[in-house]
């Protein structure tokens, strides 16, 4: 089917009034589909073009996956300005970030600050485009709607994806053009944002708001409260934590000891996980849907527990194909790990607190991006040099990797444990309290 008509069949499925919504969102999609693979493409930059420090990749890490710990301030911003706003504005301010990429003389340390900060201001459109989607569509609708504008991002972030392998290739020294490009993309993707018409405005509006130092003890006290879903994150902490610590060390590793030129490392961090990932997750949408949160987080962490022992190897003996297997099957684990990520909490909360278990759970995600990285510099280096400060680490090199596929197996056998002894989801077990 051409992608118009395609196009044309998913708007059909929705109420008139709703269309244009859905039509002008697609478009701000493809526009900000690029911007998900920024990361990846940062590590090679750094790694492979700017011969950066290892310590510039951790800073990196630390914004990217610790800019989670930001995402309850939204819905508090989203008291006193237009939550549409949000998604607009900060989009705009990540492309002039990204076009400073430009600037002559940019080093590894303005580099890692730009991006990285353009990770810290992302936060916010990227949350209030999901709380957005309760004005734009209706609830029988909901679901297609969030599925087809994923869609449309993962592919446009392929395409990016492809088109920065070939440029690392043909055009290693002019690599913040493609980040000027991005840059483009996301300033179309923030107008045609600002088409969607919205009319209810005060949708936002909390009529007793509270102060988010009140909101996090009130948090803390449902977490600790709820062993089930304490259980849970714990077991989460211990894979997310590997993966926050391995992930950003295998540029490093393909470079430095299997000696692989930057489009290998670009093949390896961003082109496979890319496309495996679109090619996986409607698989796993399937398979998920008859089986609990515990036990798919399980199969994950069992699946990264392979991943990383795979780099171990490769790190060890020096070869390229352990990591190509290996990230062929993070990739697939992490196809079904993102949407474990985002709803294996509301199989915990009662209807009325799924936005307080959904906080809950990214905060903490967050506070897992902060110690992971700087975490696997510590294990990985021996003698490492920061400016005038110079500290020992561990020296464990590529063992590093090993560690992680021991947090993931710990992650694994918490899971399973809470799914043999599971009672089942929330809302079912209190539907016949009395």
């Amino acid at each position: 089917m051409p992608l118009n008509a395609l196009f044309g069949s998913v708007l059909a499925r929705l109420p008139a009034r709703r269309r244009p919504a859905l039509y002008f969102e697609t478009l701000s999609n493809i526009g900000t589909g690029g911007y998900l693979t920024v990361f990846p493409i940062s590590l090679v930059v750094l790694e492979s073009l700017l011969a950066a420090d290892l310590w510039y990749q951790m800073l990196l890490a630390m914004m990217f996956f610790g800019s989670n710990l930001l995402s309850p301030l939204v819905a508090y911003t989203g008291q006193r300005v237009s939550m549409r706003l949000l998604v607009i504005v900060p989009n705009i301010l990540v492309a002039v970030l990204l076009l400073f990429t430009l600037a002559p003389g940019s080093g590894p340390l303005m580099f890692t600050l730009l991006v990285g900060g353009s990770f810290v201001v992302r936060v916010f459109p990227r949350v209030a485009e999901m709380n957005m989607f309760r004005v734009l569509y209706p609830a029988s609708h909901r679901s297609m709607a969030i599925g087809w504008t994923k869609a449309v991002s993962a592919f446009s972030g392929l395409t990016i994806t492809l088109l920065s392998w070939w440029w690392f290739a043909y055009y290693p020294d002019r690599y913040a053009w493609l980040y000027c490009l991005i840059a483009v993309q996301l300033c179309a993707a923030a107008w045609f944002y600002s088409r969607i018409p919205v009319r209810r405005r005060s949708m936002f509006l909390n009529p007793n708001p509270i102060s988010p130092l009140r909101a996090f003890a009130v948090g803390s006290r449902a977490f600790f409260a709820d062993r089930r879903f304490l259980g849970y994150q714990l077991g989460f902490a211990a894979a997310g934590l590997a993966n926050h610590m391995g992930l950003y060390l295998v540029p490093k590793i393909l470079n430095q000891d299997v000696e692989v030129s930057a489009t290998g490392v670009a093949f390896v961090v961003a082109v496979l996980p890319t496309a495996l990932v679109i090619l996986s997750s409607p698989l796993w949408g399937r398979f998920l849907d008859s089986r609990t949160p515990m036990f798919g987080r399980g199969l994950f962490n069992a699946m990264q527990v392979g991943a990383f022992l795979l780099y171990g190897l490769g790190g060890l003996r020096s070869e390229f194909w352990p990591f190509v297997i290996g990230a062929t099957l993070h990739a697939f684990s992490n196809g079904g790990g993102a949407i474990n990520w985002l709803t294996g909490s509301l199989y915990f909360a009662r209807s009325e607190q799924v936005a307080l278990y959904n906080g809950i759970h990214v905060c903490l995600t967050g506070l897992r991006g902060l110690i992971g990285p700087p975490l696997a510099l510590f294990l990985f280096v021996g003698t490492q040099r920061i400016d005038r400060l110079e500290f020992e680490g561990c020296g464990l090199g590529p063992l590093v990797f090993f560690v992680c596929a021991a947090l993931s197996a710990l992650g694994c056998l918490t899971m399973v444990g809470l799914h043999l002894t599971d009672s089942g989801p929330r809302d079912e077990r209190y539907a016949h309290s009395p």
